[in-house]
């Protein structure tokens, strides 16, 4: 279960060096990922308490149908799958420098696809597969990671040396910064921990009591956000030192200080690591939320069906749709991008949006209240109300910033469609059942005439 948290939230960006929140707000992108951070703890904060309690595979999704009804739990289990589906199948497209350079003669998109058919695969195999391949990737990648984060530091210590910077001058340093650009910063730091609340749904398959499951989710949240910190950190510091510049992958330049044999090599392996272990978290929690979706009704009901291997029927179904975004995304790499990544931000913006939602409903409602003092509920509850309006400051910011300027533009509409399809599902639904029952009461009216 904690290596998937590492699996989702330690991606390309961070193994990169964080390099575009580096490159926009300078020395103040660290504390932009504290901010954030403080928002990721705030969101596992209280949806830790809730899987502990409700161990569920529709996670965030159930407890929004219970909390805020079954249209808003629905908008949740939809836009959190549709949402990763388009990341698999967009995100896949890092590993083409990887692979070109080892099979220059291959064609990307059929590496690709065979990349996520692998993944599907193993998937496939039940979650005991999954779970060795994936601590195996995380292990790998997280113990990378930390050999190049002691790296930094030491080659940091050994760059042009500096005087310890004055209170004036970090002043100076982070007024010289626009406060967009580190905004901005703090925007793709909170989004980089997105994949964080993956947690509460590995937790459905996890044999731990629910005391131990709640320990584990809060001491792994903590490992996660130190070591994204920890990175960062690393990587600004060694970029103030002036061994390196953003001109390359920060980290990639490390391997080449410690002059270590293949360096360049060595860099594309852990891209590789760190992509499939992203890849492979992600299809189990797409097949997961949509294996939820069909328990609940609002999906095909052979998707709903689980093997002891599994929801085998739902895993291959997201694998299959991820590999048809990815052939969407070649066949139109620039619109289909774009579209992706919109429906994908706006998805999973909507998705923290209610689970901070949830968090204030249930500290605030009539129970919470009851059971403690209404003071105290009504001060657990602030974490979430200060992060949902957060979440709905940044979706708001997007509109301001040329890089995200279609994200609500086609995120909303999406959503919207979503809203309407499940509405006209339920009209449906209710009429057949409507027709059923006067159709069942007209044969029960009629039988005694036709018997005589």
């Amino acid at each position: 279960m904690s290596m998937v948290a590492f699996g989702t939230v330690i991606s390309y960006g961070l193994v990169s060096g964080s390099a575009l929140p580096l490159l926009l707000a300078g020395p103040a992108a660290f504390p932009a990922y504290v901010a954030a951070a403080l928002v990721v703890l705030a969101l596992m904060a209280g949806l830790s308490r809730l899987a502990a309690q409700y161990p569920t595979p529709g996670a965030f999704g159930s407890y929004a149908e219970c909390t805020l009804g079954p249209a808003t739990g629905f908008l949740v289990r939809a836009a959190y799958l549709a949402s990763l589906i388009l990341i698999i199948g967009t995100e896949v497209s890092l590993l083409v420098p990887v692979l070109a350079a080892w099979l220059p003669q291959a064609s990307p998109v059929w590496l690709l696809a065979g990349v996520l058919a692998m993944l599907t695969l193993v998937n496939m195999a039940g979650a005991h597969a999954f779970a060795r391949c994936e601590v195996a990737l995380s292990m790998l990648k997280v113990g990378a990671l930390i050999a190049l984060i002691g790296l930094a530091f030491h080659y940091a210590t050994q760059g042009t040396s500096t005087p310890a910077p004055s209170s004036s001058a970090l002043t100076s340093v982070f007024g010289a910064v626009p406060f967009t650009n580190v905004w901005q910063a703090f925007m793709l730091a909170t989004l980089g921990f997105v994949g964080i609340e993956s947690l509460a749904i590995v937790a459905a398959e996890t044999r731990s009591s629910g005391q131990g499951l709640r320990r584990t989710l809060r001491i792994t949240t903590f490992a996660v956000v130190g070591l994204t910190l920890a990175a960062v950190a690393a990587a600004s510091a060694l970029l103030d030192s002036g061994v390196n510049s953003l001109s390359r992958p920060l980290f990639a330049t490390l391997l080449d200080l410690a002059r270590l044999p293949w360096s360049n090599t060595l860099f594309r392996v852990l891209v590789l690591v760190t992509i499939l272990s992203v890849l492979n978290s992600q299809i189990y929690c797409a097949s997961r939320m949509l294996f939820s979706l069909a328990r609940a009704g609002q999906a095909p009901a052979r998707l709903g069906r689980s093997s002891r291997r599994g929801p085998v029927r739902a895993v291959a179904v997201t694998g299959g749709l991820s590999i048809a975004v990815l052939g969407v995304n070649a066949g139109l790499p620039g619109d289909a991008y774009v579209v992706a990544t919109s429906i994908a931000i706006s998805g999973l913006l909507f998705v923290w949006l209610a689970i901070f939602l949830t968090h204030a409903r249930r500290d605030l409602g009539r129970d919470a209240i009851f059971l403690r003092s209404s003071m105290q509920s009504r001060l657990r509850a602030v974490p979430a109300i200060v992060g949902a309006v957060v979440v709905v400051a940044i979706a708001g910011s997007t509109l301001v910033i040329d890089e995200f300027a279609a994200t609500l533009h086609i995120g909303l509409p999406f959503l919207l469609l979503l809203w309407l399809g499940y509405a006209g599902f339920t009209f449906l639904s209710r009429s057949t059942r409507s027709t059923g029952r006067a159709s069942a009461m007209a044969d029960r009216l009629s039988a005694p005439f036709q018997a005589e």
